[in-house]
């Protein structure tokens, strides 16, 4: 049986494009297709696979055409923004071959209503073009698509697609968080095989990815995560997290890893374990990895405080706060009750200072923002430096609260391409402002934030609050160096600002030197207690 795994590209214009950063690193992409390479990892041997990440590869229609006609099956996996070029190919170099085509990953998920019963012109194009809709983890529904497709002969046709989802989800009413805790639906993970990274070449990529623990214990009313990978936070064995940073290093890889957990803290004692591992590991191969996460904000409690320094010794260098909204009343209104109960300026200075640059999510357009909510927001990321502040507009997402609460109430307006939270179309009616002044606080947030001298300063002020975070800082890799000289020729020379740009080195160079001239400083101190140690010990025998 002959397999196509398929990616479809994101929008150049969405934020997980990065277009004008990957030519600047020397990579294609950002990260490779997590969940096809997994899914490649658990289907049965007679399957014969290649992989095809339009993100990397751009096929003629012609060429692309003929790759899927020679499969036996497409397997897609693929997020609501990528809809848009998994419609194109359907409509295009696949109309009228008779391929099945498998539909997995966050979209299918989230958006089976859309597909099942289109209401839109791409809708229907995904109606009659998919043959088989897989909700949740695929590893679940592995035998019975191999059955279908080997067993039963499966083959494309325009009618309505097979939709592969337990009963209980499949039962509850939209926006119900009662199956959330069911472990008959959710359950443990065990052993799972490294992925398939012999399908890609990692030098496409800018970072490498894996995960360790799937679901989130909370319960904020727009995400759609934990709708389909539960309401608790499952960890792999630690057997499975030690063969993935084996299977990586035996690769070959050395460099960055996002892990890719929907939050890394959410089960405490099994994240404590985790990070041993990972620290043994880096220890015995000498730091080839760093690492960076996505955490909820609670990691700044006291009862999170011992896992900073783990995190730190395992080698991860940054975090992503979900952070949303510096107002307490916005936090309350999404039910994001975690970001209450801790003083967020605080949580972030106190990763900073542990040596790890914090990121963040901020979501403007809740029923207590107005237009001032956008200076509010820009102001704190401005505050408390962070330089990498991806900010979007609020996304209703189907089958979330939030999305149940806006149809109900009329506020839901339908989008032929919706998903995409750094798109500026605006898909519901704001409480406390005009949709067109949601629009434009949003600009004003991008304008304020991602200005270059802005950008600067807010980079030049984490430089102030980062502590040294030395583990492999002798193995500079080629494509970091070419980056820095390509950003010191396009920003330091081409483009202006450049008094800021060169001012931001300048402040870096002479922290690396004090820096340096204190690690020195405590090498000699070390050096002679060792010295009067042995000395007095001699002296003893």
């Amino acid at each position: 049986m002959r397999g196509l795994l398929l990616y479809p590209e994101f929008p150049a214009s969405s934020f997980w494009s990065y277009r004008h950063i990957m030519p600047m690193v020397g990579a294609k992409a950002a990260f490779p297709p997590l969940g096809l390479l997994t899914f490649a990892a658990l289907l049965p041997s007679h399957w014969e696979l290649e992989l095809l990440d339009l993100n990397v590869t751009r096929p003629s229609d012609e060429e692309l055409r003929r790759r899927i006609a020679e499969a036996d099956a497409v397997f897609v996996s693929a997020m609501s923004v990528q809809k848009r070029s998994l419609v194109h190919v359907l409509d295009g170099p696949a109309r009228g071959l008779d391929t099945p085509w498998v539909l997995g990953g966050p979209y299918p998920s989230s958006y089976r209503g859309h597909i099942l019963e289109p209401k839109t012109p791409s809708d229907e194009i995904l109606h009659r073009g998919l043959d088989v809709l897989v909700w949740g983890e695929g590893g679940q529904w592995v035998e019975t698509i191999d059955r279908l497709l080997r067993e039963e002969k499966l083959r494309h046709s325009e009618g309505a697609p097979l939709l592969l989802i337990p009963a209980a989800i499949a039962a509850q009413e939209p926006g119900s968080r009662k199956a959330l805790n069911d472990r008959t639906v959710f359950r443990d993970l065990e052993t799972i095989p490294a992925p398939r990274w012999d399908l890609i070449d990692m030098r496409d990529y800018r970072s490498m990815m894996m995960q360790t623990t799937v679901g989130c214990r909370f319960r904020c009313d727009f995400c759609d995560i934990i709708q389909f990978n539960g309401g608790f936070t499952r960890p792999k064995t630690l057997e499975s997290v030690r063969l993935e940073l084996q299977a990586l290093h035996d690769a070959g890889y050395r460099g960055g890893i996002f892990t890719v957990d929907d939050n890394f803290v959410g089960n405490p004692e099994a994240i404590e374990s985790i990070l041993q591992v990972m620290i043994d590991f880096q220890r015995e191969h000498d730091y080839p990895f760093s690492f960076y996460t996505q955490a909820s904000l609670d990691l700044g409690t006291p009862k999170m405080a011992h896992l900073l320094p783990l995190m730190k010794e395992a080698g991860f260098a940054e975090v992503f706060l979900g952070i949303e909204n510096p107002d307490p009343a916005a936090l309350k209104g999404m039910n994001k009750k975690q970001n209450l109960k801790v003083d967020i300026a605080q949580t972030v200075a106190s990763i900073q200072h542990a040596g790890i640059e914090v990121m963040a999510g901020f979501i403007f357009g809740c029923d207590e923002d107005t237009l001032d909510t956008a200076d509010a927001i820009a102001a704190f990321a401005t505050a408390v430096a962070i330089p990498t502040a991806m900010t979007g507009m609020l996304t209703p997402v189907p089958y979330t609260p939030l999305a149940e609460r806006l149809r109900a109430e009329g506020r839901l307006h339908e989008a032929e391409f919706s998903g995409n939270n750094t798109d500026d179309e605006v898909q519901f009616s704001p409480r406390r402002m005009s949709m067109e002044e949601l629009q434009r606080g949003y600009y004003r947030i991008l304008e304020r934030l991602f200005a270059p001298g802005a950008m600067y300063r807010r980079a030049g002020a984490l430089l102030e609050r980062l502590e040294p975070h030395i583990f492999h800082g002798h193995d500079v890799r080629p494509a970091d160096l070419r980056a820095g000289l390509r950003s010191l020729w396009k920003q330091g020379l081409v483009r202006s600002p450049r008094r800021e740009y060169l001012g931001l080195l300048w402040k870096g160079i002479r922290l690396d030197r004090t820096h340096l001239r204190d690690a020195s400083r405590k090498a000699k101190e070390l050096q002679e207690q060792l010295q009067n140690l042995a000395t007095a010990g001699q002296a003893r025998l």
